[in-house]
């Protein structure tokens, strides 16, 4: 199933334009970081310091997802199928049959628990509907670029949706609950 779908997706999809958008939203240079500060800038532009110990509270939880997803990896020691697969897998801008990148590893997708723990945190903390459809729509699409690139199985990027949501969640109940500026963000943010 995992197999069939990741082809399915990663074959059956197959777009010039999707490899530009997904080649694009799976680049933390590219996209990951001007992402990270466009939403440090709208954090500060609506709630001023406040935003900004906000942001960088949501950074710590997404470096927690980080290294917890890196830890499970060195566990799970699970293959990406750009390797077990290379012959198979359409990669976007390599040869074909090519082995990608340096890390053999992919049990859970980083890339999505990354963005699935940065989109809860911002969905439980600020409960703006536009914020939520917004953050969880690019969590999405990150995870999908994942599989579409051949850089993860489904089951992969699943893992990470699971475990990102949960530390996302974690870290921003948490912060609700003991943090003094998110509550004063949370109350001017009816």
């Amino acid at each position: 199933m995992d197999n069939t779908l990741l082809l399915w997706i990663n074959q059956g999809w197959a777009n010039p334009w999707l490899d530009v958008l997904f080649s694009w939203v799976s680049q933390r240079e590219g996209f990951g970081f001007p992402f990270a500060a466009v939403v440090l800038a709208g954090c500060i532009a609506r709630f001023g310091a406040d935003g900004a110990k906000l942001w960088l509270v949501l950074v710590i939880s997404v470096g927690v997802a980080d290294f917890t997803g890196n830890q499970i990896k060195h566990v799970a020691q699970q293959h990406r199928p750009c390797y077990d697969l290379a012959h198979q897998v359409r990669q976007a801008g390599r040869p074909p049959g090519t082995a990608c990148g340096a890390s053999l590893t992919g049990m859970p997708s980083n890339h999505a628990t990354n963005f699935f723990a940065a989109a809860l945190f911002l969905a439980y903390v600020l409960r703006r509907r536009w914020v939520t459809l917004t953050m969880v729509g690019v969590a999405l699409c990150v995870g999908l670029s994942r599989i579409y690139l051949g850089k993860h199985y489904p089951s992969q990027v699943a893992a990470g949706i699971l475990l990102g949501s949960a530390i996302g969640l974690v870290a921003a109940w948490t912060s609700v609950k003991y943090l003094a500026f998110i509550q004063r963000i949370r109350a001017r943010n009816p």
